[in-house]
């Protein structure tokens, strides 16, 4: 299938939710909303952005509280727009039971969300675990395999791809250490940029890999 097919078609699925979640939801997890928000599309050459709604939370949060002004800045560095409307909300079961996909940035925020809602479990992952998992699904790792996008749109053939990565032991022990990204909060300008950076580099991995897996033998 080639980019002008895609072009042509229009999904009438329903949406599909994303929830990114961090301790505070006044740093990491608003940049991944942000970043996702942004480039989530470019994986969908033709297709309407309104049929993902990404939106974030905190563990800990405290509703209604500003993103930190360090975050703020490095948002801006990494060409996004509207942090500075960002509030924070605290993380509720009712809202990781809507998601069709948990993206926390570190394993305690994945098990917090598991914890409030135990249904979510094969929906929820770390960032960089599920940017991980998509790209062995991409590579067709252990015979992976998952169905193109196709005339039944977007939030199923991202429903395929949730499902595919339920299967957690295409990650070995060793990278199972290395699944969270740094916290910043109340630390140096220098923690702040490699933490947004860090965000920023799984996001991009993401979408490579649902970009590639999309248009898999769609020609």
């Amino acid at each position: 299938m080639t980019g002008p097919r895609h072009a042509m078609i229009r999904s009438t699925a329903p949406v599909f939710r994303i929830l990114t979640v961090c301790t505070g939801n006044i740093c990491r997890s608003p940049q991944a909303e942000l970043l996702l928000r942004q480039r989530l599309p470019s994986a969908f050459p033709g297709w309407d952005p309104a049929v993902i709604e990404v939106t974030s939370a905190g563990t800990m949060a405290l509703d209604g509280h500003r993103m930190e002004p360090l975050a703020v800045a490095e948002a801006g560095r990494l060409g996004l727009h509207g942090a500075d409307g960002h509030r924070a909300r605290r993380l509720q079961p009712a809202l990781v039971e809507r998601a069709d996909l948990v993206l926390a940035v570190a394993r305690e925020h994945r098990s917090a969300a598991v914890a409030s809602a135990p249904t979510a479990h094969r929906r929820a992952f770390t960032l960089v675990e599920f940017a991980c998992l998509a790209e062995r699904v991409a590579a067709g790792h252990r015979g992976a395999q998952v169905r193109p996008l196709g005339e039944d749109g977007i939030p199923a053939f991202l429903s395929r791809v949730v499902a595919a990565c339920a299967d957690r032991s295409m990650i070995d022990h060793a990278q199972r250490a290395d699944l969270d990204i740094e916290d910043p909060y109340r630390r140096s300008a220098a923690v702040y940029r490699r933490s947004a950076d860090a965000v920023a580099r799984q996001v991009d991995r993401l979408v490579v890999a649902l970009a590639s897996l999309a248009r898999a033998h769609a020609a």
